[in-house]
């Protein structure tokens, strides 16, 4: 990497459970100058071997969890450069992709963020930017563009930021803990003035799933903020009438899919029903608030 985007760049990664992936986030990491670890409270030892492959990263260690969004903003706090690169764990960037996306943060001095085009270890393409989540669109396969172009959703695995307009926004809404906080961080960007771009002559590899196990515990976590998010994510853009015909709908399916998939043996819709109906039941008595 060239020492003008090196010093122009810090990389920002929230591990949690991530130890399993500390030798590759190493090699990911290294070529970059400024580097800040947020460990988002998970107690493995990813720090430890962090310190240890990587010795010029910052790392922050949180006691709990608190969230995608909570931590991203406490790493970004820490950078001094014009640009914060969020980069998932499993996520792999090259030098050459991310001086692609300096420059052309550089040449659209109107954008806020700008994406890679993702693509899977198999090398299939990943959807990495799309309409807003609530804009009801004809259904069609994903096709990466043929040039940069503007979304209203990028992909968070990947998201070279302008640290001056992350501030302007005040980073993420930390009232998403897990799930749609890129949609909101996209959304505000865009109200505030600053386009979403995606630049397709960047690449980036996400592994997808790597800072989470698989048992059921975990799946029931994900399904219950999956749907605690999309109903603040309503909740916010939509109003208040269609947040709560959100959680009626949810809450009425759960009642009717948990005992048909457990007399069908559908272990995972068992649990996935299970997290969104349980979501949509807490939020009738707690219900997030969105920002003002």
């Amino acid at each position: 990497m060239s020492a003008t985007v090196a010093d122009q760049v810090t990389v920002v990664s929230v591990t949690y459970k991530s130890a399993r992936l500390a030798e590759r986030m190493a090699a990911t990491l290294s070529p970059f100058k400024h580097v800040v670890l947020v460990e988002n409270g998970s107690l493995d030892r990813c720090p430890e071997r962090m310190r240890e492959l990587l010795p010029h990263a910052t790392i922050i260690e949180r006691r709990h969890n608190g969230g995608f969004g909570k931590a991203s903003n406490e790493g970004a706090a820490v950078a001094t450069t014009p640009f914060v690169l969020l980069l998932n764990p499993d996520c792999h960037v090259d030098e050459k992709a991310v001086a692609t996306l300096v420059e052309a943060l550089h040449r659209c001095p109107s954008a806020g963020i700008v994406a890679p085009q993702s693509w899977t270890g198999a090398g299939e393409p990943q959807m990495s930017y799309r309409h807003a989540f609530f804009e009801h669109m004809p259904r069609s396969s994903y096709r990466v563009p043929d040039a940069i172009c503007s979304a209203k959703w990028l992909h968070g695995c990947c998201l070279l930021i302008r640290a001056d307009a992350f501030r302007e926004i005040g980073g993420f809404d930390e009232r998403f803990f897990l799930y749609y906080e890129d949609d909101d961080l996209c959304l505000r960007m865009r109200l505030a003035g600053f386009e979403c771009l995606l630049e397709p002559a960047a690449h980036a590899v996400h592994a997808g799933g790597g800072s989470s196990g698989t048992s059921m515990r975990v799946a029931f976590i994900k399904a219950y903020h999956y749907a605690r998010s999309r109903h603040l994510a309503i909740r916010k853009y939509q109003g208040y009438p269609a947040a709560l015909r959100y959680r009626v709908k949810t809450l009425l399916g759960a009642f009717t899919a948990v005992p048909l998939y457990a007399l069908l043996l559908q272990r995972n819709y068992v649990i996935r029903w299970l997290g969104w109906g349980s979501a949509a039941f807490v939020c009738f008595w707690r219900e997030p608030r969105p920002a003002p």
